[in-house]
């Protein structure tokens, strides 16, 4: 069996995060703790990884003429048969997984599992799936491979009760038993197999903690409070090849489905049921922070940070019964989005770009997405990713999109070119219309160049200018952000933008946007202004100017689709990307 430690070497530097600027620490006193403050930007630089590798995916649909047991996408009694049919199929066409495992590997299969729902509630994982994989990894060498299903559920069984604080009985008699796993170990179809169920929140009851091992990733990580140290299950670091298969399901990130499936490796006896919660018996020092404390956010990070510990290797996507505005089902099966179909990829973030796109969002607009192909860890480009099977847009439905605001808004621009701040004097009567650059309109400006910043990456929706210029809150100035987006082509678009002070937004040129006052914009508030703007094909210049005097000095910016039905608006332009570098020269480009 391949070791963990060949595979990846693990370790945290602390040093290179305060060299560029990533984190600093204010050593104020609170009891005997370190608070840290952490930046909300990275220099681009710092943090691109992306790559111009190619991915496949494969869509399988249960009415696909090549099954020996077609069905129509709306069969409600969809057959085991279909099922591992339609998961041979997609596994076959998206590469296979005999050149991944070889004999004597242990294969861990980390299913979505996280209530008590029964198979096909679109809730949960369908545990035909999973009997599926577990037949067709068998077959490659027949009782040579150890094949484990593991998940670290966030509801509690029997003795992790003392560990939680919510529930007052346990949801699970024997592990995941109403989700029909347990069924798995007595089905004569599996006979044979050597497979095992995992509880990757730790199993011994006595002591569940025995079964976890402390993981350091290298430049400590995404989510900063995390200090780039997990626990995880040792099943997870043993594996030698790790497959997500989650469901496909919208959720406040936007969606769960490859990628945000590995929240559930970090084992709640530890980090709590609910996994942001921790346990008495730590002190309640180990959790997941994830929204705490906003406007920063860490769930994505998390999600990305946990994904790149578990070196997956291949998805499987459960798309057979989906959910839409929440990841839990709804009274009445209310959210149930039926779609009989089988998605697969040697790639997690080719996956989740393809299941953003069946399900009507665009993948921009998933920060765990984007963020996971800048460190590294798969494609998002559209142009890298080759599909086969069923075609996308034949198949795609349009989900309705999470209500709470993290899921509505889609993902502001996070690169900017920064010029400033100019600080205002008692003369100044209109800041906001004060030309502090020259023709501020028609600038092009190029990265560090004439007083502007190198491209700078914001790592939340919240643009947060006053960090990065390092103010108080005393320090009325006004500050510029500049960044170009080509476009696919001419069209009305709608401009996403919120902000707590004056904005003057200019595209192209002309002014499109203007607020001169004070208003609410809240930590978990995206979006003040909806407004309707003119965008061309091909490249185009986009200007911020902004005030502060009496806020936060942020603001937040989307370029979106029209959309008159708000259970599917706030999708960025599809096509339409940022950049902080223009085409051609800027002597060279005409400024219209």
């Amino acid at each position: 069996m391949k070791s963990f430690l060949h595979k990846r070497i693990i370790k945290i530097v602390i040093v290179s995060m305060l060299v560029t600027g990533w984190l600093y620490w204010d050593f104020t006193q609170a009891g005997n703790q370190e608070i840290a403050i952490y930046r909300s930007f990275k220099m681009e630089n710092d943090i691109d990884a992306v790559t111009a590798a190619t991915a496949k995916v494969s869509i399988v649909r249960s009415d696909d003429d090549t099954l020996a047991h077609p069905t129509s996408i709306t069969d409600p009694d969809i057959s085991y048969e279909t099922i591992e049919e339609m998961v041979r199929r997609a596994v076959e066409l998206a590469g296979g997984l005999d050149y991944m495992i070889e004999p004597g590997d242990m294969v861990l299969l980390k299913p979505n599992i996280v209530d008590p729902e029964p198979p096909g509630s679109g809730e949960i994982t369908d545990v035909r799936v999973i009997k599926a994989l577990i037949k067709i990894i068998d077959e490659l060498a027949p009782g040579q491979i150890e094949i484990v299903v593991g998940e670290g559920s966030p509801r509690p069984m029997d003795y992790e009760m003392e560990y939680q604080w919510k529930f007052s009985s346990p949801c699970w008699d024997k592990l995941w038993d109403v989700a029909g796993f347990q069924d798995l170990l007595t089905d004569p179809y599996l006979s044979g197999i050597n497979f095992r169920l995992s509880n990757l929140n730790g199993s011994p009851p006595e002591n569940p903690w025995q079964d976890l091992v402390e993981v350091e990733i290298p430049d400590g990580g995404l989510a900063e409070p995390q200090g780039g140290r997990y626990f995880i299950h040792k099943d997870v670091l043993n594996a030698d090849v790790y497959i997500t298969v989650p469901v496909m399901k919208i959720h406040s990130p936007g969606i769960t489905v490859a990628l945000k499936n590995q929240i559930g490796l970090a084992p709640s006896t530890l980090y709590g049921f609910s996994k942001t919660a921790g346990v008495p018996q730590d002190n309640y020092f180990h959790k997941l922070t994830h929204t705490s404390q906003m406007p920063k956010m860490w769930t994505h990070k998390e999600i990305v940070d946990l994904s790149n510990i578990a070196n997956i290797k291949f998805t499987v996507v459960d798309a057979i019964m989906c959910l839409d505005l929440q990841k839990s089902r709804m009274s009445g099966n209310a959210n149930q989005v039926r779609m009989n179909m089988i998605v697969a990829s040697p790639d997690p973030v080719a996956a989740d770009h393809v299941c953003s796109r069946l399900m009507g969002l665009n993948p921009d607009d998933i920060e765990h997405i984007t963020l996971a192909e800048r460190i590294g860890l798969g494609t998002n480009d559209p142009c890298n990713i080759h599909i086969y099977g069923a075609d996308l847009d034949l198949t795609k439905k349009r989900f309705r999109k999470s209500r709470s605001s993290t899921g509505d808004f889609g993902q502001s621009n996070r690169t900017w070119l920064l010029c400033g701040p100019f600080f205002l004097s008692r003369f100044t009567t209109e800041p906001i219309d004060y030309p502090f650059l020259a023709n501020e309109g028609d600038l092009a400006p190029l990265e560090a160049q004439d007083d502007w910043s190198e491209s700078v990456y914001f790592m939340d929706d919240h643009i947060d200018l006053k960090d990065y210029f390092e103010l108080s809150s005393s320090d009325d100035c006004i500050a510029y952000a500049f960044a170009y987006f080509d476009a696919p082509e001419d069209q009305t678009a709608e401009l996403w933008i919120g902000s707590d002070e004056a904005l003057k937004i200019y595209i192209n040129g002309s002014e499109v946007y203007r607020y001169n006052g004070t208003r609410s914009f809240s930590e978990s508030t995206f979006v003040n202004s909806k407004v309707e703007v003119q965008i061309k094909k091909g490249e185009n210049r986009l200007l911020v100017k902004a005030l502060q005097k009496f806020g936060r000095f942020d603001f937040c910016l989307n370029i979106c689709e029209p959309e008159s039905n708000t259970n599917y608006d706030g999708n960025r332009v599809w096509g339409l990307k940022f950049k902080t570098a223009p085409s051609e020269s800027v002597s060279d480009q005409p400024l219209d």
